[in-house]
């Protein structure tokens, strides 16, 4: 029996929106991944000091957004851990979990560009395949420069790119709008905005509405 592909998507998730799941779905086709998890963070200590909504609520985002998808499904596993959370932590609870299949961590080029700076980077390269992807305000130039530069440091990282074209989504924009009172509609699925206006998240009460003429994020 050979061994699985397993994608792992890991993020604060603040809320997830599509460009997380286009990235996702195109890491699963590109690569042949068997599955792909989503991974909500807990505690990270990158994200000191801003205001995030408890792991059970962006759990339950998650879980709405990819349960069309056969291949996708999310994991507690950070959520549910106590203290900070370390990236480098989940993938060893997950080689645990999942002996004998291979594992590919799917990221932005943002985040490879700020990899060396994680906990224990270097067992990070060692313990499973990264998937980058340009997205935002990265490019393809400096990832490619980027991923040269970790490979010199740790010469048997495997660090692939996949070809999504640029994902100029992000979380920060979606909160922005919705503060803002400006449509969020097709950056996310439907599904997490109906929970986002059911439990008014990211807005000041009753700012925003499923049914308002004067609210248009829906």
């Amino acid at each position: 029996m050979s061994n699985k592909k397993i994608g792992i998507m890991g993020g604060t998730f603040n809320p997830i929106h599509n460009a997380h799941l286009y990235m996702a779905e195109q890491a699963r086709e590109q690569f042949h991944l068997d599955r792909v998890i989503f991974i909500p963070s807990g505690f990270s200590y990158f994200k000191q000091g801003m205001e995030i909504p408890d792991g059970s609520i962006r759990y339950q985002l998650v879980k709405k957004a990819v349960e069309s998808n056969p291949y996708f499904t999310v994991s507690r596993i950070e959520i549910d851990r106590p203290g900070d959370t370390y990236t480098i932590e989940t993938l060893e609870q997950l080689s645990d979990m999942y002996p004998g299949d291979d594992l590919y961590f799917i990221m932005g080029a943002d985040s490879v560009n700020s990899l060396d700076k994680w906990v224990r980077f270097t067992d990070i390269l060692e313990i499973c395949t990264i998937l980058a992807a340009v997205r935002n305000d990265t490019d393809e130039k400096t990832l490619v420069k980027k991923i040269e530069e970790l490979k010199s440091i740790v010469p048997s990282a495997d660090i692939r790119m996949i070809r999504t074209g640029r994902l100029d989504i992000s979380s920060t924009m979606i909160r922005e709008k919705i503060h803002n009172k400006q449509s969020v509609r097709y950056l996310l699925p439907e599904e997490c905005l109906e929970y986002i206006v059911m439990n008014n998240l990211y807005a000041e009460d009753n700012q925003i509405s499923l049914n308002s003429d004067d609210v248009k994020i829906y």
